[in-house]
């Protein structure tokens, strides 16, 4: 390795360069060499059985990069908004080439040979090239290396990304080559969803957090409440799958004798009131508005009975409108809830993390429950006979041929080809990463449902006669958490003193942000650059003072999330930039925006201060009546 390149990698990828340097045993015992070509270039020769294969021309490699980036710039439009992920290294020909003939385009580098990497290290000055375009560098010297390198270039550009290979990698490494592959459409398709639930729930979960603050202090928490009331026991998981119509008559069953407890997760509600059957509870988290739909008939039909178990941050509206018993869990988004609440003995509560449906968030909280057994119904995670939901659901509708989801092939619970779509199968991969971290007895009974790994399939007819087969629901278990004096309130009015405090600070930072943002405006376009320097290091140590604001961090930032990692990302890249006046005028529009979106929330920030002042005040004094 060249010394230039170790001083590189030591400062700035010091883990690659360790675990380079752990692996040299292995590099020496290498299939792959160096050999010089017709035209006195290098080139490697890498030994395949018995075969022999050269990752770059043995006559002209030169020519041959001109070629590749040839071929590149025909099939797709190339500027300074594309991002290019280089899929092998070789000694770097082709890549020379790219940056010269696209000096403004970013890049990342990725060598999925640790060989060849070295080789890659050994003949080319990575500070050749323009590293202030270079966005990362990767070696797969471990299983972790393709999530890492994924995670910095998927999360720090919006830029469009393609991947270029260099051709001869897909035959010589395919098996590294396809993983790579799906693992960045994956990843693409993780952000996207990411960025759109976020952009759709961001101010929801803290308006909601906000105004269900109330009921959850005035109600059990269902996990810390419930007195080991469902320790060893087996509950009944309901999801509103199309399966589920299958299964009616079961439940019907399993209730009536109190064979398992049943839980209904989302619209599966309706399903089952549907055929008059009545859950031992009904779970829900959705913050969007929509989510009230869901309880339309339950409330309609004035149903009072059935416990509702609620996500802190859902719909504030389903809250609002069931009248009956309710049961909070806290959830991981509620940055409320975490800032204000502690147990009386001092304990932070306990949460169930946030998940792409409610199904994933029940089954963490029935596992947290002490349920030894959950069966789950319903939970297709793929379509039935062209449908997606079960009856009784009358706002759904049925999936048509010119549906524009693309739909998927996956394996069944029997272990036949069945249809899903990219939400489903993003659903069923969260489950399955879940489900490893629980020790519990899954059944999977859902006729016709994708298979979910860590879960076993049995048809309901056969857990009923074999393990269902005594009472064990008294039908009072839910009637006996009654405890909603949980939480500490001396803790509750030091957190309400601090954060009034932190809030009144905020507001000034904000102006201050907004003042400096304006001068430094005006300093940039008279191109007065000492007092533009000198305002943007002033604007730095306001910035860092707001992050370290217990408002911003509780309130402001979570609803507006989505902006700020955008302007993280912005940030990361314009730090690249050496001139000190260049990087106050880079910096200026991402932080404009930014700024702004926090100064128009201030109406709201105050009633959400109103709001929090009049709910914790109201608690707080129950005490001393």
């Amino acid at each position: 390795m060249l010394a230039d390149n170790i001083i590189f990698l030591k400062k700035n990828y010091p883990v690659l360069y360790e675990a380079l340097k752990n692996g040299e045993d292995k590099i020496k015992k290498s299939s792959i060499v160096l050999e010089d070509t017709k035209n006195n270039y290098k080139t490697l020769k890498m030994t395949k059985g018995d075969k022999s294969l050269y990752l770059h021309s043995k006559y002209d490699p030169i020519r041959e990069a001109e070629t590749i980036i040839d071929k590149l710039e025909a099939r797709e439009e190339i500027d300074e908004k594309t991002h290019v992920i280089f899929y092998g290294l070789g000694l770097g020909y082709h890549i020379d080439n790219f940056v010269k003939r696209f000096p403004d385009t970013t890049f990342s580098l990725y060598e999925p040979s640790v060989e060849v990497f070295n080789y890659f290290l050994s003949c080319k000055k990575l500070k050749d090239l323009p590293l202030k375009k270079m966005l990362a560098i990767q070696c797969e010297v471990n299983e972790e290396a393709m999530v890492e390198f994924f995670n910095v270039v998927v999360n720090n550009t919006d830029k469009k990304t393609i991947i270029m290979d260099l051709p001869i990698y897909q035959n010589v490494f395919k098996k590294k080559y396809i993983q790579f592959s799906n693992r960045f459409m994956e990843m693409i398709k993780n952000k996207r969803s990411t960025l759109n639930a976020n952009f759709v729930f961001k101010k929801s979960w803290i308006i909601n957090s906000v105004n269900n603050f109330k009921v959850v202090l005035s109600t059990p928490n269902v996990i810390t409440d419930n007195n080991g009331a469902f320790k060893g026991k087996t509950a009944i998981l309901v999801s509103a799958g199309p399966s589920l119509d299958y299964e009616i008559e079961n439940l019907r069953k399993i209730k009536e004798a109190g064979l398992a407890f049943i839980f209904s997760v989302g619209s599966a509600i309706n399903t089952l009131i549907y055929h008059d059957i009545y859950p031992d509870a009904m779970c829900t988290y959705d913050p969007t508005e929509l989510n009230q739909m869901v309880f339309k008939k339950v409330n309609e039909m004035k149903i009072t009975s059935i416990p509702m178990v609620f996500g802190s941050s859902v719909g504030f509206e389903v809250l609002q409108q069931y009248q009956g018993p309710k049961f909070h869990m806290i959830t991981s988004q509620d940055t409320i809830s975490d800032y204000f609440l502690n147990e009386k003995d001092g304990r932070k509560i306990e949460k169930v993390h946030d998940a792409p449906t409610i199904a994933i968030v029940t089954l963490e909280m029935l596992y947290k429950l002490g349920f030894s057994t959950i069966v789950l119904v319903g939970q297709n995670l793929a379509y039935k006979d062209e449908k997606d939901y079960a009856e009784g659901i009358d706002y759904r509708v049925i999936v048509d041929s010119g549906n524009d989801k693309k739909i998927l092939k996956t394996k069944d619970v029997e272990g036949n080809e069945v249809s899903t779509d990219d939400s489903f199968n993003s659903m069923r991969i969260q489950m399955e990463s879940y489900i490893k971290s629980f020790n519990i007895n899954l059944i999977n009974t859902t006729i016709g449902g994708a298979h979910i790994e860590g879960t076993k399939f049995i048809l309901m007819d056969i857990v009923i006669k074999d393990i269902l087969n005594k009472r064990i629901v008294q039908g009072n278990e839910f009637e006996n958490i009654t405890g909603v004096e949980l939480y500490d309130r001396d803790f509750l009015r030091t957190q309400l003193y601090k954060i009034s405090k932190e809030f009144r600070t905020y507001n000034t930072i904000v102006t201050e942000l907004k003042k400096n943002l304006d001068k430094l405006g005006e300093l940039v376009k008279n191109k007065n650059v000492k007092q533009a320097i000198d305002t943007h290091v002033n604007f730095d140590a306001l910035i860092r003072k707001m992050e370290e604001n217990d408002f911003f961090k509780t309130i402001a930032l979570p609803m507006n999330r989505v902006e700020y990692e955008l302007l993280a990302n912005n940030v990361q890249r314009i730090k690249t930039e050496k001139n000190d006046f260049l990087r106050a005028k880079l910096i200026l529009k991402p932080i404009e925006t930014f700024i702004n979106l926090l100064y128009l929330d201030k109406n709201v920030n105050q009633q959400i201060i109103e709001v929090l002042t009049g709910t914790i005040e109201c608690y707080t004094k129950k005490e001393e009546r």
